[in-house]
């Protein structure tokens, strides 16, 4: 007992403890402002708006505000937008990030899907009209041909007659040929031994 009381007031043992608490003091204080330096505690800025921006500016504009532009996805064509300009954009316009945050956008595409002609041929008019604006496109004229019912002849665009399967640019507008439902037709009924036919009119 009485050599622990002599260590216990040792000048030894307290320059240990002062030692040691010297170095907890040193590894704490460098912990701490290794963790301010790294989370850059304190230091924000606010998101700068980049909605419309062509990603040249779009860049430019992220430079000077110390954070980076990351393309995430192409959304479908708005004719309002350049093409390639950001419509969406996270974290939002005044969002508080710290300096070098990517900011992650959604841009504009190039021009208007594409989408295939689907089968409009021998459908009415309503039909056909429903169906094609169901997938993006438009009906123009309509232009009356001569046959027997009131059904969807051809479809056009331009000078060219489409056929099933071809691809247009969403939003094109087209033309449907359809018939009068005014020419008369022939259905034949010949039999084995007959020669003979009826005509019919609408």
């Amino acid at each position: 007992m009485k050599y622990f009381f002599l260590y216990l007031f040792s000048k030894q043992l307290w320059k240990n403890i002062l030692i040691m608490l010297v170095f907890s003091v040193l590894i704490l204080g460098g912990l701490y402002f290794w963790l301010l330096s790294y989370t850059r505690h304190g230091q924000s800025l606010k998101v700068p708006d980049f909605y419309g921006l062509k990603m040249d500016k779009a860049r430019e504009l992220a430079r000077k505000h110390h954070v980076k532009i990351v393309v995430i996805d192409t959304l479908n064509y708005d004719p309002d937008l350049p093409k390639y300009a950001i419509r969406e954009q996270m974290p939002r316009p005044g969002d508080n990030v710290k300096k070098g945050r990517k900011i992650y956008v959604k841009i504009n595409a190039a021009r208007y899907r594409e989408v295939a002609i689907p089968k409009v041929r021998g459908i009415t008019v309503r039909q056909a009209k429903s169906m094609l604006g169901a997938m993006g496109l438009k009906v123009g004229k309509v232009v009356k041909k001569p046959y027997f019912a009131e059904v969807v002849l051809d479809i056009i665009h331009g000078k060219d007659t489409l056929r099933l399967g071809d691809k247009l640019p969403k939003n094109s507008v087209v033309t449907l040929v359809v018939g009068s439902g005014k020419e008369a037709f022939v259905v034949d009924t010949t039999a084995a031994g007959d020669n003979h036919s009826t005509q019919t009119t609408p």
